[in-house]
């Protein structure tokens, strides 16, 4: 008879053989060897069958670890949590809260395009651990996962306003880049978030609005490598704004923002443009009060 055969045919007979303390040895020892399958019949064994054992919540921890060793994390968020019920003084206890919210982490899809259900539940559990156990040695680690996932969600929102920009709704693009600026500002698409805002308001007219977003963006982020083009931005938007106001008949507001513009851009080429405006909105307004004169 071959050994294959013979474990396979006496293999659960032999286990109903052995005492707890056997089983979570052989357990402990097919783990450490990275058998995980094995490692989880062992454990199994003595969780369900030695529930009054004293070692039976260090057999649920390595029930629960050897199912994320085989990469089951769905089987091991709810050996996890398992073990954080029934086990609440055990000393695996805080590893087990904290690896269920790992379990979670690795089960949602690695591409933030995809549903990320899974992973707001990670984010939310870690951010708990973080709080309910600060001084824990595991809290680096938790952050790091927090770190990772944020980063991952904030792709996600800003990847969904580039695609409501590029269709043209411009009013849900918005919503998404803000998102991102409120409740991951210390991500990667933070301030690409807020570029893109500004660059919204500038093809949508609000001059205003755009240069001081395109402003604020200098100012949180002047280090970045659009920096430079906010600053040109911002410059546009200026210049445009008093255009804009011109061209309504605002001459008052079109006066202040072209006198804003030169003295906050006085190295512009547009400046002497700005000024020509400046002469024609004194003309305009001259005659305005000598017809008002005329007529009174």
């Amino acid at each position: 008879m071959s050994l294959s055969i013979f474990i396979g045919c006496g293999g659960p007979a032999s286990l109903a053989d052995k005492t707890a303390l056997d089983l979570f040895t052989m357990g402990k020892k097919a783990y450490d060897d990275k058998k995980y399958i094995q490692a989880i019949e062992y454990f199994q064994t003595v969780v369900y069958n030695n529930g009054g054992e004293s070692f039976v919540d260090t057999a649920q921890h390595y029930l629960a670890m050897s199912y994320f060793g085989s990469d089951d994390y769905g089987v091991a968020a709810v050996e996890f949590n398992r073990l954080a019920l029934n086990y609440p003084s055990s000393v695996f206890f805080e590893n087990g809260i904290f690896m269920r919210a790992v379990c979670f982490f690795e089960t949602a899809p690695g591409h933030h395009g995809l549903d990320q259900t899974e992973l707001f539940k990670a984010l939310d559990q870690l951010e708990d651990f973080i709080i309910d156990f600060p001084e824990s040695p595991l809290v680096e680690q938790a952050r790091q996962y927090l770190a990772l996932g944020r980063e991952r969600i904030a792709k996600k929102y800003y990847e969904s306003g580039l695609v409501y920009k590029r269709i043209g709704g411009y009013t849900a693009a918005q919503k998404y880049f803000q998102l991102v600026l409120d409740d991951y500002t210390d991500s990667e698409q933070a301030p690409l978030s807020l570029f893109e805002i500004a660059k919204i308001n500038l093809k949508l007219k609000k001059y205003p609005e755009a240069r001081a977003g395109f402003d604020n963006f200098v100012t949180l982020f002047k280090d970045h490598k659009l920096a430079a083009k906010a600053i040109e931005r911002s410059k546009e938007a200026a210049f445009k704004s008093g255009v804009f106001a011109f061209d309504k008949g605002e001459l008052t507001a079109a006066k202040e923002r072209f006198e804003s513009f030169i003295k906050d851009f006085p190295n512009d080429d547009r400046v002497g443009s700005a000024r020509e405006y400046l002469s024609k909105i004194e003309d305009k307004q001259s005659l305005l009060t000598k017809d008002g004169h005329a007529e009174s």
